[in-house]
């Protein structure tokens, strides 16, 4: 490793240290960005960016570190990201949004109703089905 520190650090360099490092890389991406899509997103972005780096010959005295710090502010760009995205949600969008108290109390009268129902007699079934479903008389 010495004389990686001590040679430029180029493509190649990068290409050569990059199948051991990536696994770590994706761990400390995932875990801070809570998703392990979301970490193989900022891994791919933290290449870009070394890539771009090195082409345009950035002085790399320590890759691995170099690596992690990319890997780090990429995950906290993500964040912010993230972040600014949930925040543009205004009550202008929450508008469409439907409203899950009202459908949690028809899911319950719902449920309410078919219990009361299914303690009726088979015959007491029968005639609400024949009247209230079938529209039929009492007579």
């Amino acid at each position: 490793m010495n004389a990686m520190m001590s040679s430029k650090f180029d493509r190649a360099a990068l290409d050569a240290m990059l199948p051991g490092l990536r696994p770590k890389l994706h761990r400390y991406a995932a875990r801070m960005a809570g998703s392990v899509i979301d970490g193989e997103d900022i891994v791919q972005e933290t290449v870009l960016k070394a890539l771009q780096a090195i082409d345009g010959n950035a002085a790399v005295d320590r890759p691995e570190q170099w690596l992690f710090r990319i890997a780090h502010n990429a995950a906290q760009d993500h964040l912010r990201r993230r972040q600014r995205e949930r925040s543009r949600l205004s009550e202008a969008d929450m508008t469409g949004v439907e409203d899950l108290s009202a459908s949690a109390e028809a899911r319950l009268a719902a449920a309410t109703s078919l219990r009361t129902f299914m303690q009726l007699t088979l015959p007491q079934r029968s005639a609400v089905i024949l009247v209230d479903v079938l529209g039929l008389s009492l007579s």
